[in-house]
């Protein structure tokens, strides 16, 4: 019983955290398609497309980050439930 928990939760931890990259690129791509289509609309080619570029990237790197902080919170209490 035990190890069918395990197995439980570390498919859990892999399908929550194999979406990150996915979110990741995700970001990036959002942040170019609206920078492209603001350029097309201001005619201000590159600087909106490079700026949401930026924003976007820095976006999937909060997330990314967000993702670890919460994986070692929850390794933090995995450890103190098992001393």
């Amino acid at each position: 019983m035990a190890e069918n928990q395990k197995l439980k939760k570390v498919f859990s931890q892999v399908s929550r955290y194999s979406t990150v990259g996915l979110e990741l690129g995700i970001s990036v791509a959002i942040g170019v398609t609206a920078g492209y289509y603001c350029d097309r609309w201001l005619n201000t080619t590159p600087w909106m497309t490079i700026f949401l570029l930026l924003c976007g990237v820095a976006a999937g790197f909060k997330r990314v980050y967000l993702a670890l902080k919460s994986l070692e919170r929850e390794q933090e209490e995995e450890d103190a439930a098992n001393r």
